[in-house]
């Protein structure tokens, strides 16, 4: 049995940035999505999601289609094929709440890059598992996306991220970030509001590209906030992102009101999280405010999560 395991993530600052190949810096968290593989002794290749209830058969050697909720997987499978001897079962679990704005996709494929690559007998640096897992999503996929994902949950802990083709990572040296992420459950489709997003820098849109290169220009300021370890000058630059979310157009009454509502309530700062018309937000705690801010937001009648990050020494469990 191989197991296999990744991290969900958070974006602190930077959302859409990546767009942009700019810098952005993000969190992996106490979250995770694992893989089990069970080799088996003939062709027959089986996947099964415990938590979504799917499951799927193909033959070894099959280049099965890109479809279903378990195209990320049969997407890893397809890179790795000529690697791979015999049939296997492959068993997801996950704690990741799903469509979260968590990155439970990119968790998967980067969990399942990990453990195929140790059924085929291949080794990989933490820089390319998250290439490899960043091609897959892009071309393989299909999926608008930049590089933020894919690294800062292949490296774990607090990362500054370059997005860029030249992509690197330096980790910032936080222990603890109490977090919570409350969903506003507005519906909205992250590949459609990316596509948008893509379009109008392509028309290079002022009233989309000013606050983007502000939104650019506040990551900076917070990796030297965390490096002073100042959690409240961080907090403040999470708030002054909300503000360029909000003249983007991203951001909506309820994400404005669940910031608000957080801050009020103790949070350090407040932001929404992702692409934007909806989803989540984060809200930066301390160990003193987590307990009401997590009330408050729990009492707009929405899902709302409490995590804390994960060393890079954790980001990663794979064994035999």
């Amino acid at each position: 049995m191989i197991q296999a395991r990744s991290p969900g993530r958070i974006c602190l600052l930077g959302d859409n940035a990546d767009l942009l190949e700019k810098p952005a810096i993000a969190a992996a968290i106490t979250a995770f999505l694992t893989v089990e593989i069970a080799p088996r002794d003939d062709d027959l290749i089986s996947l099964f999601g415990t938590d979504i209830g799917i499951s799927e058969t193909f033959r070894l050697g099959e280049r099965p289609a890109l479809d279903s909720p378990l195209k990320y997987v049969k997407a890893v499978y397809r890179r790795f094929i000529e690697n791979i001897q015999h049939g296997f079962d492959l068993t997801i679990h996950s704690e990741i709440p799903v469509s979260a704005g968590l990155s439970s996709s990119t968790a998967l494929c980067i969990a399942t890059i990990r453990g195929l690559a140790r059924l085929g007998g291949r080794k990989l640096t933490a820089a390319e598992v998250a290439e490899l897992s960043y091609e897959i999503e892009r071309y393989d996929l299909d999926i608008e996306c930049g590089r933020m994902d894919q690294y800062a949950i292949a490296f774990g802990g607090v990362t500054y991220i370059e997005t860029g083709p030249q992509a690197g990572v330096i980790q910032l040296p936080l222990d603890s970030l109490p977090i919570v992420v409350a969903d506003t459950q507005e519906k909205h489709d992250t590949q459609a509001l990316q596509k948008w997003i893509r379009d109008r820098i392509a028309r290079e849109d002022p009233e989309l590209m000013n606050p983007l290169l502000e939104v650019v220009r506040l990551v900076e300021s917070g990796r030297d906030a965390i490096l002073r370890n100042d959690l409240r000058g961080l907090g403040l630059i999470m708030n002054s992102q909300q503000v360029q979310e909000l003249a983007m157009g991203t951001s909506t009454e309820r994400l404005e009101l669940f910031c608000k509502t957080a801050r009020t309530a103790g949070a350090l700062g407040a932001k929404q999280m992702g692409a934007g018309g909806g989803g989540c937000m984060i809200a930066l705690c301390t160990s003193d405010c987590i307990g009401g801010v997590l009330a408050s937001l729990s009492a707009l009648g929405a899902p709302a999560w409490t995590f804390d990050i994960i060393p890079p020494t954790a980001a990663e469990l794979s064994e035999e």
